[in-house]
This record gives C-alpha cells, structure tokens and sequence, in this order.
C-alpha cells in the first residue's frame, strides 16, 4: 500500500529543512506541493513515470530555467516522495482487513474495503530508471518494519520541527 499524502508532506519538509539553507514559507511552500505533485498519476495510471527520478529531475529543472532558486525545492520534494513510494507494506496477514473490520465490525465489508485499497491504491514498486526501463522496483516491508519506518518519519518530523523552533528562538 503506498504512502498517504500525510507522510509524502512530513517527510518531504522534514527534508528540506534538514538540507536547505533556504527556508522561507515560499521554499517550503514548493516542496510541499512538490512532495504532493506525483500522486497526480493516479488519475491515469499511478506510479507511472511520474515517480521516476529521472522525469522527476527534469521537472524540476523546468522551472529553474526561469528561477534557480525553485530547483533545490522542487526537486527535494520530488525526491522525498519517490523515496518513500518505493516502501511497499506486505498485507499478506490481511492487516488493513483487520483494521477496517475494528471500524466497520462487518466481515465482507472489512473484505471489500480491504480488496478495494490492495486493488486500486497499492502499488507494486516505482519505474526508477523510467523512460529507459519501465521495470518497477521496490523494497517490501512486513507490518513490524513498516511500522518502524513511520515511525522514524514522524519521530524525524518531530525532532527537526523541534530543532528549529529552538533554532529561531535563539535567534530572537
């Protein structure tokens, strides 16, 4: 199952904040909308080239052309979602069945909205090296290391927010 735009958002201004010197609300505005931009795809096909590093470095070089500024921005957004989208989480002891049956208390709805989210939202890897190989690739991980993975997004999110709070604070 890919990630929600929740975590593409945490992770990619977590990011940017770790490794841009610049950050402005409009810096951290574009690699919000960065971080967001290539979930578009699910309109079409998701994770189709528009998760592909490489298409994502061109797009971030096209509005660069214009201002140099946008690119480290753009492309740390970009970057931090196919990052994260290569993470697929094994459902194969039916976790979000499970999950869905505690809110619904109803088996074959539990079932449904289970095939439902495996069906049309799970993917099965990004086109890393797309438009040369349409090949898709991914690292799997069980429940327990899915688990650890967001936790460490959010216990990075916290920490770096925290980081620069004091950060400014000192400043004043």
């Amino acid at each position: 199952m890919n990630v929600d735009w929740i975590s593409h958002l945490l992770f990619g201004l977590t990011l940017s904040a770790i490794l841009l010197k610049d950050r402005s609300r409009g810096k951290m505005a574009l690699v919000a909308a960065a971080s967001l931009l290539p979930d578009l795809d699910i309109l079409w096909y998701h994770r189709s080239g528009l998760h592909s590093p490489l298409v994502l470095l061109i797009l971030a070089l096209l509005p660069a052309i214009r201002n140099r500024a946008f690119f480290a921005p753009i492309l740390t957004g970009f970057l931090s979602h196919s990052a994260l989208d290569i993470f697929l989480f094994d459902n194969s002891n039916h976790a979000i069945k499970d999950l869905a049956n505690q809110v619904v208390a109803n088996e074959s709805m539990a079932q449904s909205i289970e095939a439902s989210i495996t069906n049309y939202i799970a993917a099965d890897g990004i086109m890393l090296f797309y438009p040369f190989s349409s090949e898709k690739y991914s690292i799997t991980l069980s429940e327990g290391n899915y688990t650890i993975i967001a936790g460490f997004i959010a216990a990075a999110a916290v920490f770096t927010l925290v980081w620069l709070y004091f950060k400014e604070y000192r400043r004043r």
